[in-house]
C-alpha cells in the first residue's frame, strides 16, 4: 500500500488502522520532540561554551566541557530522528546520552567542590581590606562555592536522571507502536512531519 493513498482510497479497516497508528505513535512523537528541544539547547550551550573557552583564553576545562556537551547534543540529535522512526534502539541511546551528559557535569561539580576548589583568595585580594565590613570575604566566597556547584550537582542528578528514566520507558509504547500497527501504517505515520 502506497503511503500517498487519500482518506477515500483507504476501506473503514485501513483507516482504522491508521487511526491506531497514529495514537500509538503520539507518545512517540512527544518523547522525541522532548529530545530534540533538549538536544538543540545542549548544542547552543557547547557551542558558546566552547567560543567563551576560546575568547577568554585558552581554557583547557572550558574547552573539554564545550566539546562534551556539543558532542551529547548532536548525539541525541541522531537518537532523536531515530525514536521519531520508531528505531528499537533510540530509547537507550537517548537515556545513555544523557547519563554521560549527567557523569561529565557530576564530574565538574565534584572537581569544583575538591580538587579545583576557589578558594576566594583572589576575591579578597582585588577587594583590598574588609575588615571594617566585618565579613570574611574568602569564607564567603567558599560557602558560594560550595552552594552553587551542589545545587549543579542535585539538579544534574535529578534532570539528566529524570531524563534518561523517561526515555528508558518509552520502550513499552515504541513496542506497541511496532506490534500494533501494520507495516504500510508506520510508513505513513513516520512520514509526516509533527
Amino acid at each position: 500500500m502506497s503511503a500517498v493513498e487519500t482518506g477515500r482510497d483507504l476501506s473503514a479497516e485501513q483507516r482504522s488502522q491508521l487511526e491506531q497508528a497514529v495514537a500509538l505513535h503520539r507518545p512517540l512523537a512527544r518523547a522525541a520532540s522532548l529530545a530534540r528541544s533538549n538536544a538543540r539547547g545542549y548544542v547552543l550551550f557547547g557551542a558558546l561554551t566552547l567560543v567563551v573557552a576560546i575568547a577568554f583564553g585558552p581554557d583547557p576545562l572550558g574547552l573539554a566541557i564545550g566539546a562534551v556537551v556539543t558532542g551529547i547534543g548532536a548525539a541525541q540529535l541522531r537518537a532523536t530522528r531515530r525514536l521519531a522512526a520508531a528505531d528499537a534502539s533510540a530509547p537507550r541511546a537517548l537515556a545513555r546520552n544523557e547519563l554521560l551528559l549527567m557523569g561529565a557535569i557530576a564530574g565538574y561539580a565534584v572537581l569544583k567542590l575538591t580538587l579545583l576548589r576557589e578558594t576566594g583568595e583572589d576575591l579578597e585580594a582585588q577587594l583590598g581590606d574588609t575588615g571594617a565590613l566585618g565579613v570574611d570575604i574568602a569564607e564567603l566566597a567558599q560557602s558560594m562555592n560550595t552552594l552553587l556547584y551542589t545545587t549543579v550537582l542535585a539538579v544534574t542528578l535529578l534532570y539528566q536522571g529524570g531524563l534518561a528514566l523517561y526515555f528508558l520507558r518509552r520502550r513499552p509504547a515504541l513496542e506497541r507502536y511496532l506490534t500494533g500497527a501494520p507495516e504500510w501504517a508506520r510508513t505513513t505515520v513516520e512520514s509526516l512531519k509533527e
